[in-house]
């Protein structure tokens, strides 16, 4: 066992120092936890926990498009793997707990280093703030009918939280610029979900509105009808 925990802590040593990255560590484990809604449960365990930035997106397009989880997801550039709800929140043969975590995830800034993903830097219109993107899947956000997508509410925060709160510019483990921490207990831009003194939570995922649906349904028909037509018209040619 000691010889195992040692060669685990020199494992650990030349994957932060010799490949270098830079880490954002995601504390859920506070005083406020991750909600389905307003009055709870909890988010399940095993929950997508993701951390990024939504690319040519501004913060009202992200509003005006969270009922299409498809092109949001289009749209997000991930800083490393991520995490799940659950998460560093028990030891096993515990079980872990719902709607909290705490995890590490990490991408290389500066030159890749692989296995480490690399990180795509934001450019205009994008700033450099991190965003959190939770849903109520464990595989992607189009499988999800619950959402929250968050930052950091600048107006509120702290400048020590706006500093975490903006991306890591170096992978040198020794720098302070290469780790960042942020919380749900932070002061919240809540653009997707919503959040009060006792929790952060998620809100449904819209379902297409109906104008929508007919809207696909007639192009599917047009289609349908050229198809049909075109087809006709290249059986009337061969008789």
């Amino acid at each position: 066992m000691v010889r195992f925990f040692c060669n685990f802590a020199v494992l650990l040593a030349f994957t932060r120092s010799d490949l270098g990255a830079a880490t954002v560590t995601v504390d859920g484990t506070g005083n406020r936890p991750l909600l389905l809604a307003i009055f709870g449960p909890p988010v399940p365990v095993g929950s997508s926990v993701m951390v990024g930035y939504f690319a040519g997106l501004t913060d009202d397009q992200i509003i005006g498009d969270q009922a299409n989880p498809a092109l949001l997801d289009s749209k997000f550039i991930p800083f490393g793997l991520g995490g799940l709800v659950g998460r560093g929140t028990a030891v096993p043969p515990a079980p872990e707990v719902a709607g909290r975590f705490v995890f590490d995830t990490t991408a290389t800034v500066g030159q890749p280093s692989p296995p480490i993903p690399p990180f795509i830097p934001p450019t205009a219109p994008n700033d450099d703030q991190i965003y959190i993107w939770a849903f109520d899947s464990g595989s992607s956000a189009i499988a999800a009918a619950h959402q929250a997508i968050v930052t950091i509410d600048t107006s509120l925060a702290t400048p020590e939280q706006i500093t975490q709160w903006t991306w890591p510019t170096t992978d040198d483990p020794t720098s302070f610029d290469s780790l960042r921490t942020i919380s749900l207990d932070d002061p919240l831009k809540i653009l997707v979900g919503g959040s009060n003194s006792d929790a952060v939570f998620m809100v449904a995922i819209p379902e297409p509105a109906p104008w929508a649906l007919f809207g696909f349904g007639m192009i599917g028909l047009l289609v349908l009808r050229r198809v049909a037509a075109s087809g006709s018209t290249r059986r009337r040619r061969a008789m």
